[in-house]
């Protein structure tokens, strides 16, 4: 049975300056966003390091309701999910799964074919189990190996069948994707 309907749509300029509220230090944002980030976060050093080419940005609804962030990328010659972000005060309502549910999909609606991807800090021992949960698995670093990150990978089958079993009923419409989530 669902128990919410989602929607990942396209983030706005409005939607991704925005996101600096969530952002109380650099420490946090660097987490988050990775290197190259300077705080207090500035108007258009922000947008220039957060809307990179290849990169589509969405935001997460529940209901009317924007509770989280996530983007792909054409990274690695696979899907890569970046910068997936549960708004603070929506922590902790598996909304985690909801945005990976969202992003799958929308990127099988693009290319079946390829491969997921993330990277994680190892220390993020909460956004590890919620990758390991949908079936990510840690795979060789690409390029400079970092030892505070894990790279981790989903084959588009393994996917595939996550969403059958824990989406139902979804929509896609352009760059935006309507689902529930199933308890």
């Amino acid at each position: 049975m669902p128990d919410q309907v989602y929607q990942l749509k396209s983030a706005s300029i409005d939607d991704c300056l925005a996101l600096r509220a969530h952002f109380s230090n650099l420490n946090e944002v660097t987490r988050w966003g990775g290197e190259g980030f300077h705080y207090p976060l500035q108007k258009h050093a922000f947008l220039q390091k957060l809307l990179l080419p290849d990169t589509q940005s969405f935001v997460l609804y529940r209901g009317k309701q924007q509770v989280g962030f996530g983007q792909l990328c054409a990274r690695f010659g696979r899907h890569h999910l970046a910068r997936l972000l549960i708004f603070p005060r929506f922590r902790g309502q598996g909304l985690s799964q909801a945005l990976l549910q969202g992003l799958l999909s929308l990127a099988l609606g693009q290319n079946k074919r390829l491969e997921f991807s993330l990277y994680v800090f190892l220390s993020n021992e909460i956004a590890m189990n919620s990758y390991l949960k949908v079936g990510f698995t840690p795979a060789e670093q690409p390029g400079a190996v970092r030892d505070d990150l894990a790279f981790m990978t989903l084959s588009p089958a393994q996917a595939q069948t996550y969403l059958q079993h824990h989406t139902t009923a979804t929509l896609q419409q352009h760059n935006a994707v309507t689902f529930s989530k199933l308890s």
